[in-house]
């Protein structure tokens, strides 16, 4: 990664809120960088595992990238940039309710939104995922993403609202399939890894 692109992102970020307080004094630029409370300790810990685990399921599968020749293994290549992209995005859409404000905008249920990203992610491991290449324990992981993505989806949209431990199912899905997800990017990892200490040790 070049590192000047990282710096430039950082700065621009830190100009922006240089000029935030400049234009709109200590208020303004509060509203960007408070921290999270409420009326308990924990206020708001689910919301951050997930998104922790969705961002570091990304940063799992950008560490891939870096083991392996481009020219040489390019299927991969795609399919690991394909997920740093998508993971990434789920980080953000899990902070900052994107898909929410999408059904609200296209007036759908916000559920089949993420049933279509969760439908996209199908046909990119079935095309790039070279699935009968990974190990036993990454489709295991994979496997049981899966099914607890799903059951989410069915809570989430069929379930009623007000249902007791409807929430609380629906978050706990939610959570150990991103889990499973961060496990499953791990353990492609350690094959990578793998894969570079034995061409570079190859005695």
């Amino acid at each position: 990664m070049n590192k000047n692109i990282l710096y430039f992102i950082v700065a621009i970020y830190s100009l922006s809120l240089l000029w935030i307080e400049w234009q709109f004094s200590q208020a303004g630029v509060r509203l960007y960088v408070t921290d999270i409370q409420g009326e308990t300790f924990f206020y708001g810990i689910h919301t951050t595992l997930n998104m922790s685990l969705l961002w570091g399921t990304a940063l799992l599968f950008f560490v891939s990238l870096q083991c392996i020749d481009k020219t040489k293994d390019t299927i991969f290549f795609y399919f690991a940039l394909s997920q740093v992209v998508l993971f990434t995005y789920l980080g953000f859409d899990e902070r900052f309710l994107i898909h929410e404000m999408a059904g609200r905008i296209l007036q759908v249920n916000d559920a089949y939104l993420l049933l279509l990203i969760g439908f996209a992610e199908v046909v990119v491991l079935a095309i790039l995922g070279q699935l009968l290449q990974q190990s036993r324990k990454a489709l295991l992981f994979l496997g049981l993403a899966s099914v607890l993505f799903f059951i989410m989806i069915v809570i989430d949209a069929k379930f009623p609202a007000k249902m007791q431990f409807r929430l609380s199912f629906e978050e706990l899905t939610k959570l150990w399939a991103s889990l499973f997800l961060f496990l499953f990017a791990w353990e492609i990892l350690m094959q990578k890894v793998q894969a570079l200490k034995a061409s570079l040790n190859p005695d």
